[in-house]
């Protein structure tokens, strides 16, 4: 199914007169999907973000967040917002909280005057689940890849890498183990040792009586 979705859009991109990008992000972590059209050339303008592919025509199917080139119009849930600077086309899309259903396409629409002229830029958006810690967990730095494929001539998208860090501190655990080992051994050599002495002196003593009552001398603590 997965296999499917990529091939469906590197068709897309191949396919379509529009740029096209590629970000992977951790579940429960903030992403953003950049995207900037150039304002200064052409003004301000009304942009749409819609979760699905961007129609021939019209505005955004599925429509989360739109604005009319200064500030946000509309937007279907708090949690995406336009973060960028509106005024010089930066039109990046950061959406919080995700979850694996916020997986998918999403597109957006620079809406030109004009027939068939719009600006389309698509980006396909895969979250994994956030890794698991087993032990203490020291460090943990996420951030985003994009890979970008432009059509359209625009100079490259902002790119940010991803890296992960953990470190599991095992050095703790194991000195405390290793002083509790060789202190249990020690106290077991310590009563072994105490257990033959006590066994050695009370065999002594009775072969100490034996001899003395065959020879009829007085037993060790007698009067």
């Amino acid at each position: 199914m997965e296999t499917r979705c990529i091939s469906g859009w590197f068709l897309l991109c191949l396919l379509s007169v529009s740029e096209c990008s590629q970000v992977i992000g951790i579940e429960g972590q903030n992403i953003t999907l950049p995207f900037k059209y150039d304002a200064k050339s052409h003004g301000l303008q009304h942009i749409c973000w819609g979760k699905g592919t961007i129609p021939s025509s019209g505005g955004c199917d599925n429509e989360i967040i739109s604005t009319d080139g200064s500030e946000v119009t509309r937007r279907s849930s708090v949690r995406y917002q336009l973060l960028g600077e509106l005024k010089t086309g930066d039109v990046t899309l950061t959406i919080s909280n995700i979850t694996e259903n916020d997986s998918g396409i999403y597109g957006c629409r620079v809406q030109y005057a004009g027939w068939f002229n719009d600006e389309k830029y698509h980006v396909s958006l895969t979250i994994e689940k956030a890794p698991v810690p087993t032990t203490s967990q020291t460090s943990a730095n996420v951030t985003i890849t994009a890979q970008t494929m432009d059509n359209h001539n625009h100079g490259p998208v902002t790119t940010i890498s991803t890296e992960y860090s953990s470190t599991l501190d095992y050095s703790k655990s194991e000195s405390e183990t290793r002083g509790h080992d060789l202190a249990v051994i020690l106290v077991s050599i310590l009563l072994v040792l105490t257990g033959v002495g006590i066994v050695s002196v009370l065999v002594m003593r009775k072969r100490w009586e034996r001899i003395a009552t065959v020879l009829q001398i007085p037993a060790m603590g007698g009067g």
